[in-house]
């Protein structure tokens, strides 16, 4: 009888194989990264798109009152009250021209700009006028300017003057003995300009006064007869 080769208990090869499989989804993932490693090969990483940039968004400006900018104009012009002269010192005499005029407002036009929003508009001055009051009743005139300066000249003011009839008594000044004195300038200011791609226009009048006084003397003139 031939002797029988005992057999040894172990793993079957079914079992062996079972063995060598990983156990998890994730063990054989692992595995299979592994053996591309071995190989060589090696995945490529999706390319992510680049971001193209939009078109900026387009921001509407609000639509603005030209009014608005125009009153910042008319306020940069800084338009000073007028200073008052008068010819032949003080005190004036009664019967003699006085030459009127206001100093500081020849010249070039001023003129300023300003901008809000869609609106844009220039603001320029033109004196027009100087309204005067001398102190008497009805003692009231209005010159096309602000006056001629004087310096000397004889006779009256050719465009802005005026000659007192009266001396500046206490009894007709409230006792101060000068008569008060007022000029007022009056500015037309007119303003042009963009609003909302448009063009705007418009104006409005300044009047700026200042005031003085002024003494009236009267001259006494003695007339001597021969052999007086």
């Amino acid at each position: 009888m031939t002797p029988q080769t005992p057999r040894t208990s172990g793993p079957s090869p079914r079992s062996r194989a079972a063995a060598a499989l990983p156990a998890t989804r994730d063990q054989a993932d692992a595995t299979a990264d592994e053996i591309q490693r071995a190989l060589g090969v090696v995945d490529q990483p999706e390319a992510i798109p680049a971001e193209v940039p939009g078109p900026a968004p387009v921001v509407a400006q609000p639509v603005v009152d030209p009014a608005v900018p125009a009153q910042i104009a008319i306020n940069e012009l800084d338009l000073a009250a007028p200073t008052i002269r008068f010819s032949g010192g003080d005190p004036a005499v009664v019967g003699v021209p006085v030459w009127l005029w206001l100093d500081g407002v020849d010249g070039i036009p001023p003129s300023a700009t300003a901008a809000v929003g869609t609106a844009r508009v220039t603001a320029t001055a033109r004196l027009t006028a100087v309204e005067w009051t001398l102190g008497p009743p009805g003692a009231e005139i209005v010159c096309r300017g602000a006056g001629t300066p004087w310096i000397g000249q004889d006779g009256p003011s050719p465009d802005c003057g005026y000659s007192y009839t009266l001396r500046s008594l206490p009894e007709r000044t409230g006792g101060s003995g000068r008569f008060p004195v007022t000029a007022t300038a009056v500015w037309q200011v007119a303003w042009q300009g963009i609003s909302a791609g448009a063009p705007v226009e418009g104006g409005e009048e300044l009047r700026l006064t200042t005031e003085t006084s002024i003494a009236v003397d009267e001259v006494q003139t003695l007339v001597v007869g021969e052999g007086e």
